[in-house]
């Protein structure tokens, strides 16, 4: 297994994956058509677009890029792509965190690694249907990555409620903003994780389980952020899938800022329990869930604008030739999180079908 320290690696550039699902035009029931369509990519797509678990389900993978605004032109034209490859199938390609409707056994790829996922997490895996945005900032060495990751937890909670997009799962109202986040965490090796002291320690850590046939690659930790020695990133993997491609965009230039940002920073450990606590505060309640630290106790709202506004004096932000998107990342802290919306929908109408219309790409 590949879990080596690395150096001298060009740092910041980005990348990002957006999970979506094949559904039916007119129903907006999921349909197990990935194998099928996927047979029709010309080869450039083949290496951009990515089977998931389930055949109804598809990722969008951008390649390494320097600006954000780099990162969703890629992500739209191979959306624009797809939806072009479907145009007379009677299908549509939409996102959000989960799938509203009640549904029965999904079925998934037929690929030995697939087939293994099924055999070991059974009915687990059997209505993953979620759907996340991953986030890749590349680091110059595994010492930042490392400082990156560990300042990181803190934070998950801002990103956790900015995404929330999934508050109805199987044709119920789950009463929380992001159902997917709590499906995710059902996993072993999923959900919160916990500090290292050092880059060595983690890597002990994947090398016993991978002894022990836990995990075969790095790829097989599935925690709200992780390291990718492979690629020298730190990927943010809390965040509900959407397509609010600005909030998306955005959601690429706090998490690129908040990687420099921890280089300098003094490292202030939380207690996992309350780590837990505020992840499962944003879930819940979105940006007015409290958030609790060593210091203060406050919603997480303010944390977000706290921590925008250290970014935004620190000069973060120049660095990174994104100052001019400090004010719409402030705006985000005001907007409704798209769970809210949702919600609205689904109240008005008592239709989840609406709600399905509300994630067309």
């Amino acid at each position: 297994m590949y879990f080596k320290k690395w150096k001298d690696h060009k740092g910041y550039t980005l990348g990002a994956e957006l999970e979506a699902r094949i559904q039916d035009k007119s129903s907006f029931e999921l349909k197990n058509y990935s194998s099928v369509i996927r047979k029709r990519f010309s080869k450039e797509y083949e290496q951009k677009i990515h089977q998931e678990f389930l055949e109804c389900m598809v990722e969008f993978v951008s390649p390494v890029c320097d600006t954000s605004f780099e990162v969703m032109s890629e992500l739209k034209k191979q959306i624009l792509y797809l939806k072009d490859v479907v145009k007379d199938d009677d299908i549509t390609i939409a996102t959000s965190g989960s799938h509203s409707y009640k549904i029965g056994v999904l079925e998934h790829v037929n690929e030995k690694r697939y087939d293994d996922f099924a055999d070991e997490y059974g009915i687990l895996l059997s209505r993953f249907h979620i759907c996340g945005f991953h986030i890749h900032v590349a680091l110059e060495s595994s010492v930042e990555a490392m400082r990156a990751y560990n300042f990181s937890l803190e934070f998950l909670p801002i990103f956790l409620a900015l995404s929330a997009n999934s508050p109805y799962f199987n044709g119920e109202d789950a009463r929380l903003l992001s159902y997917r986040a709590k499906i995710f965490e059902q996993l072993p090796r999923a959900g919160q994780s916990s500090y290292f002291e050092n880059f060595t320690k983690m890597q002990e850590l994947y090398e016993k389980m991978n002894e022990a046939g836990s995990v075969k690659t790095a790829k097989d930790i599935w925690w709200d952020v992780r390291i990718s020695p492979k690629f020298g990133t730190l990927e943010i993997r809390i965040c509900d899938a959407s397509n609010d491609f600005e909030r998306l965009r955005l959601l690429i230039v706090l998490f690129q800022a908040l990687c420099l940002f921890a280089q300098n920073q003094e490292l202030k450990r939380i207690p996992h329990q309350i780590l837990l606590q505020n992840r499962w505060n944003a879930l819940r309640h979105g940006l007015d869930g409290t958030f609790q630290n060593n210091d203060v106790i406050t919603t997480v709202r303010n944390h977000f604008l706290n921590l925008v506004n250290r970014m935004e004096k620190s000069g973060i932000f120049s660095k990174l030739n994104s100052q001019n998107d400090i004010k719409k990342l402030k705006d985000l802290a005001y907007q409704d999180e798209l769970a809210k919306k949702q919600i609205k929908v689904y109240e008005k109408s008592k239709d989840f079908k609406d709600v399905e219309k509300l994630g067309v790409l």
